[in-house]
């Protein structure tokens, strides 16, 4: 996982694979992770309650 410009954490589709539950850990310390795929944007991984926060479910 590494970070670039205007993105705290940035994580490959490779990585996910190999090691999801580590990056579910670091879902706390960020907004989100985006996961890259052939160097493009696919996803991004965030924490369940800053999900919930997002699609205004949670205060």
């Amino acid at each position: 996982m590494y970070t670039t410009k205007g993105i705290e954490a940035v994580a490959t589709i490779t990585e996910l694979r190999s090691k999801t539950s580590e990056l579910i850990e670091e879902t706390k310390k960020y907004e989100g992770i985006m996961i890259q795929k052939n160097n493009e944007p696919h996803a991004v991984l965030v924490a369940y309650d800053k999900y919930m926060k997002l699609v205004g479910r949670k205060k």
